[in-house]
């Protein structure tokens, strides 16, 4: 059986009280599962010790209903029994200074401790914590694998397009998260998901959440991978293979990882798209998806060079070649080549000021790209474009607490940075060729403060917890004038079960370098449904940088509400509401409508007979947008089985073999070894397995877009569009279920949301019909994994077998794609199914070893 270190139900929910209890392991402790890494944490590392401690990082003493609980466990619980006798009955008690005589006794034991390690800056606490075992349960190989899987909990409505979490690693910042994203999730020794305010006190803006990730602090593993992915459509199959090296030794850490992937192109003819009349072979001489190959190398290594200060450097190299069909050319298909050459070269700095900590930040990227687009036949190179992006940048961040307040010390972070941006382009169209050379200083200054207004130990203490937040950021730019970000808000605990946020934020944003001086690049035959005349036309559509775009001006107000409301259950609620506003928001250019030709005549070029020709698509201002948003969330966990009281909050720590365990854990616990198929046994199957339960609905009451001063409204929920995908869609429902148990797991995910309807031209052609109708969607993936080791059974399994993980995803499992349709009921060319999704249902088969 495998081998596991479990605390008590008692220790855990001590632990998540920032309390540490000395551990133990039950008498019918199980055995726990080896990831075949070896993950330990050994005295002195990190782990924890025999010592009492109540933690509070202001030094204040617990709640006195939570001083009387643990007075009533101390006496009662089995699990504290390794308390040293000397200490529970000591004469006087051992108290922190600041504990006034009323709230200790004789047999109080009340000591100053200290936070977790890895834990992150501040008092917000994690709307999620997950441990080893559910990490373990969503198959996920690396952390960049896990968070994506997480993307349901991980989404928000408050930034400009949801993006990516923040990601930290042990409660610090990295230089870039690829640095991280080849960690195994072995490594993992838990994960927390907190709300967007907390990106304030790493000095981020608040639009993204934010991950820390907190690995062992002894690690040892190999990793191999393989893949094969390919569309059950046929065409474009995918091969990958990789490896990864990661040693964590205390404040060391080595990891270094190799990752290659080949797909190949996808044409129009193997998708059975109808071309327009008169075109010839095009769905041979046009691609939906390009060939591409790509290969990345990426090295990290963290050790300290100075006492008292931890650095990490990165280096990461990629390199990407594409090859796509355009169409039909003069003689032959037109081809288009697009490679691109990646370096990114990182470090980060961190250590300790007193009572203040201190993270430097700083990276060196270089990204160069080349476009080269033929003619066609013998005819040569028609079009060639290329550009070359460098940045160079440095962070300081310095976060502590400042004063101390009757609620609670007053905390902040100061950030002050300056980067340095160049960008180069050339274009050659024909015979003229066009250079182009942008630059960008920029300084920043950015100031958070977090001010205790209620403590639930001594001001106002029925009101619970209570703060409010305060920040402002300045970003000086050498061809922009200082943009100004400010913002307030507020942090209401009202119990350890619930938390109420409530923010306003105003802030501008530049244009990028590339928005503004991007290569100019043309590209011909682009499939376009122009819905003015209400048919397809292959147009040549124009894509490169517009110097003209304006600073964009974002106002979001945002209310939010998290809480478990059943005691003892790992059930979390969640409630956010966010409205933006954005003044001069920057859009590509969008679908091709009469609302949008009417506001932006110049962009359209059509012929004597009124077709559409060519368009220009580099981006540009609109006058404002707003948008309205709710999102209700739910998470559910819990083992699939009944499982003891003392093992259900078990705490697991994975490591490589009897005597590693006995390493690991701290002194005075016990290894119980159950015998297969007994009861004990099966209790550890409990505890050790998952069901995980996640839905996500988000509901857009307002989406509209202002094209220009007295110029005409594009309501994206009601008739309008801004892609080919149909307008904005008001519902929108993520759901997750996975269950783990004895070495196989399975997760299905759905993503659900509502159809639209998008108005049509303004005149009539044919019998061609004004409006255009978008289904509703449902997309389901299916992952099944299995842990070979502990399906075999890992004590009498095979070598080859320890450590490897085969997984079988089925990506679109019912092939489902956007249908499209006229009031006629037929589907115009531009919007066949291939088009908005070329690949549909896939499958991959991947391969694991664990060394």
């Amino acid at each position: 059986m495998p081998l596991i270190g479990l605390l008590s139900a008692a220790q855990l929910a001590a632990a998540q009280t920032n309390e540490v209890i000395p551990p133990v392991t039950t008498p019918d402790a199980p055995t726990a599962p080896s990831s075949h890494g070896e993950a330990q944490d050994r005295p002195g590392d990190g782990a924890e010790t025999p010592d009492v401690e109540f933690v509070d990082g202001d030094g204040k003493p617990l709640p006195p209903d939570r001083q009387r609980q643990l007075r009533e466990q101390l006496k009662t619980d089995p699990a504290l029994s390794s308390i040293p006798q000397s200490i529970k009955s000591a004469p006087t008690p051992i108290a922190d200074p600041t504990t006034s005589p009323a709230q200790t006794s004789t047999t109080d034991v009340v000591v100053t401790g200290r936070k977790p390690r890895g834990s992150v800056t501040g008092e917000i606490p994690a709307t999620q914590t997950l441990s080893p075992l559910d990490i373990r349960s969503y198959g996920a190989n690396d952390v960049g694998a896990l968070i994506q899987n997480l993307s349901p909990q991980l989404g928000s409505i408050r930034g400009a397009d949801g993006g990516s979490p923040i990601v930290l690693l042990n409660g610090k910042r990295v230089s870039s998260f690829l640095e991280i994203a080849k960690i195994p999730t072995e490594a993992i020794e838990r994960m927390e998901l907190f709300p967007e305010e907390l990106a304030l006190k790493y000095g981020y803006q608040a639009d993204q959440k934010v991950v820390n990730i907190v690995t062992y602090a002894h690690f040892s593993a190999q990793v191999g991978r393989l893949s094969y992915a390919a569309p059950t459509d046929g065409g474009r199959d995918s091969t990958g293979f990789g490896g990864n090296l990661l040693r964590i030794m205390g404040n060391t850490r080595l990891n270094i990882d190799v990752d290659h992937e080949r797909s190949g192109s996808l044409l129009e003819g193997e998708r059975g798209i109808r071309q327009p009349a008169g075109i010839i072979d095009g769905g041979r001489s046009r691609t939906l998806l390009p060939s591409t190959d790509r290969l990345v190398l990426n090295g990290t290594i963290s050790t300290p060079v100075v006492e008292g200060v931890a650095s990490t450097v990165n280096g990461r190299f990629e390199t990407s070649d594409n090859q796509s069909l355009l169409g039909p050319g003069p003689d032959g298909a037109i081809r288009r080549a697009f490679d691109t050459r990646t370096l990114h070269l990182g470090t980060t700095q961190d250590g300790r000021l007193g009572r203040w900590s201190w993270t430097l930040t700083a990276n060196y990227d270089r990204l160069a790209s080349r476009t080269v687009t033929s003619a066609g036949g013998t005819a040569g190179p028609s079009n060639r474009a290329s550009s070359t992006n460098t940045l160079g940048d440095v962070d300081l961040l310095l976060s502590g607490t400042a004063l101390k307040l009757p609620a609670g010390p007053v905390s902040g972070s100061v950030r002050i940075g300056g980067a340095s941006r160049r960008f180069e382009s050339r274009s050659a169209l024909g015979g003229a060729e066009t250079p182009s050379s942008l630059a960008r200083d920029r300084a920043t200054f950015q100031l958070n403060a977090d001010v205790p207004l209620t403590s639930p130990q001594a001001v106002l203490p029925r009101l619970g917890s209570l703060s409010a937040n305060v920040n402002v950021a300045a970003d000086a730019l050498s061809d922009r004038n200082t943009l100004w970000t400010f913002g307030y808000g507020i942090n209401w605990a009202p119990t350890d079960r619930v938390d109420v946020t409530a923010s306003v934020t105003r802030g501008a944003s530049a244009p990028s370098l590339e928005q503004l001086g991007a290569p100019l690049v043309v590209t011909p035959n682009v499939r376009t449904f122009d819905m003015v005349r209400g048919e397809v036309a292959d147009v040549t559509r124009t894509f490169g940088g517009n110097a003209l775009l304006r600073s964009d001006d974002r106002h979001v107000t945002k209310f939010g509400i998290s809480g478990s409301p059943v005691a003892g259950r790992d059930l979390i609620l969640s409630m956010d509401y966010v409205s933006t506003r954005i003044d001069d928001p920057i859009a590509s250019f969008p679908l091709v409508t009469p609302l949008l030709e009417t506001a932006f005549p110049d962009r359209f070029t059509r012929d004597v007979a009124g077709r559409l020709t060519a368009l220009d698509a580099r981006p540009l201002n609109f006058d404002r947008s707003e948008q309205q948003q709710f999102r209700w969330g739910i998470n559910f966990t819990r083992p699939l089985g009944p499982v003891p009281p003392g093992m259900r909050n078990a705490k697991p720590r994975f490591v490589g073999s009897e005597a590693d365990l006995q390493t690991a854990l701290p002194p005075g616990a016990r290894v119980v070894k159950p015998e297969p198929g007994s009861a004990a046994a099966r209790q550890f199957e409990n505890a050790a397995s998952r069901l995980i339960l996640t839905a996500y609905y988000t509901l857009t009451t307002v989406d509209r877009i202002a094209t220009r001063s007295g110029g005409p409204i594009l309501d994206l929920l009601n008739g309008s569009a801004t892609d080919m995908r149909g307008g904005s869609r008001r519902h929108k429902l993520e759901v997750q279920a996975s269950g783990f148990k004895r070495g196989l797991g399975t997760r299905i995910s759905a993503t659900i949301q509502s159809g639209s309807v998008v108005s049509g031209s303004a005149q009539r052609i044919g019998d061609q019909a004004g409006k255009l109708k978008f289904s509703s969607l449902a997309i389901v993936n299916l992952n099944l994994f299995v842990n070979v080791a502990d399906r075999l059974g890992r004590d009498g399994g095979p070598t080859w077998a320890k450590g490897l993980r085969l997984s079988l995803g089925v990506s679109n499992l019912f092939n489902q794609r956007i249908r499209v349709k006229d009031d006629a009921g037929t589907t115009p060319l531009a919007f066949q199914g291939p088009y908005l999704d070329p690949i549909g249902r896939s499958a991959n088969l991947s391969l694991r070893k664990l060394f």
